[in-house]
């Protein structure tokens, strides 16, 4: 019996000691959870300045001969992180043989409007950083 009441002595430490040690490893987590979130919500900043980006007009051509390119110029956009490509993909060639450019008129939020330029081969990158 002695022994039967040893054994039980010992398995109630054991369990005692796993239980205690279990909390300890649970407040931890906890707390690296809680640090964890707390970082986040003071680093995050909104989403990326490029999806922020509203635009109001876009016009690809040269020589009084434009296509409206505003379509185009968001979904260059999105796709590409803000990064707009200035060629005849955009619309077509509204002026075969010319030297075009890319006219466009945006704004982030409730800002004033922005009026950017490029040119015909170049890469228009368009943000709202902040």
């Amino acid at each position: 019996m002695r022994i039967a009441a040893r054994q039980i002595m010992k398995i109630a430490a054991v369990m005692a000691l796993t239980a205690a040690s279990a909390s300890a490893f649970a407040q931890d987590d906890r707390r690296s959870f809680d640090d964890g979130y707390a970082a986040a919500q003071r680093d995050h900043r909104g989403p990326p300045g490029w999806m922020r980006v509203h635009v109001e007009d876009a016009s690809y051509g040269a020589r009084g001969r434009f296509c409206d390119a505003r379509r185009a110029v968001h979904e260059e956009i999105r796709n590409n992180r803000g990064a707009v490509g200035v060629n005849n993909n955009l619309c077509g060639d509204p002026a075969p043989g010319a030297q075009k450019r890319l006219n466009v008129t945006y704004r982030c939020g409730d800002s004033e409007s922005v009026r950017v330029v490029a040119r015909e081969n170049e890469t228009l990158r368009l943000s709202c950083r902040r």
